[in-house]
């Protein structure tokens, strides 16, 4: 009998752990859903729940003696950490988005999305230095994020070191691979108004035209925009630029 209950009370907390495991997911799927529609308190809610159901979960499977698939749950729950983090930041609660960000690293240390996160709330409080110091780090985890430099570049320019930023710019456009798309991640910070940055060249041609323009070195400043809108021909902005440029070179 004991053996049979055995087997009964283990299908019990297997079935138990399943049904936590789909309810965690469904609620960091909404959370995602919600942030898509600007349903900004909606989505802290679903990622709180989901967070807890994680750890849920973790401690379910700890119990059970299960470590490395509780480690998974747990790793699970601090990913919500960093998708909670940029709906904070969305809402202007970036102080609470820095706090979650630094909780998160201490966990993920050797992500450098996070890292390049962290950079883009630095940015908009107007720490270049230490958004500066967040982009390094990122990119000694990983040199050959084009996106990274490209960012590196914009904080750069904002410091009026134009010449290390055109050299970033340089970087990502070395690393940028044209027929790449992907959609844009959560860290841009970005001097292009276009929606959607992607990990072609365009947005660091873009960027370094902008540098160049700043500087005055207008001729330049033209042929990077010309680049950029032979990457991306929509580019509205970069057209602007290019025109105004002809005019001035």
């Amino acid at each position: 009998m004991s053996f049979l209950r055995k087997i009964y009370d283990g299908s019990l907390e297997k079935r138990k752990a399943s049904n936590i495991e789909k309810d965690a997911v469904e609620a960091y799927s909404k959370g995602h859903v919600y942030v898509k529609l600007g349903y900004y308190e909606q989505a802290i809610d679903s990622y709180i729940k989901a967070e807890e159901l994680w750890n849920s979960l973790g401690d379910l499977l700890s119990a059970r003696e299960m470590e490395e698939e509780a480690s998974e749950a747990y790793v699970r729950a601090v990913e919500t950490w960093f998708d909670r983090s940029f709906v904070l930041y969305k809402t202007g609660r970036c102080e609470e988005a820095l706090q979650l960000i630094d909780s998160t690293l201490e966990r993920q240390a050797n992500n450098p999305e996070i890292f390049c996160s962290k950079a883009l709330i630095l940015f908009e409080k107007g720490d270049y230095e230490n958004a500066l110091k967040c982009l390094d780090d990122a990119l000694n985890l990983d040199a050959g994020d084009s996106g990274a430099w490209c960012y590196k570049g914009n904080v750069l320019c904002k410091v009026d070191r134009y010449d290390e930023a055109l050299e970033a710019y340089d970087r990502s456009i070395h690393l940028s691979n044209p027929l790449e798309f992907r959609f844009p991640r959560f860290a841009w910070i970005s001097r292009s108004p276009s929606s959607q940055i992607k990990s072609d060249s365009a947005q660091a041609w873009y960027c370094k035209g902008i540098a160049l323009f700043e500087l005055e070195r207008y001729e330049e400043a033209r042929d990077a925009f010309g680049n950029s809108l032979q990457i991306e021909p929509g580019f509205e902005e970069a057209k602007k630029l290019w025109s105004l440029c002809s005019k001035k070179a």
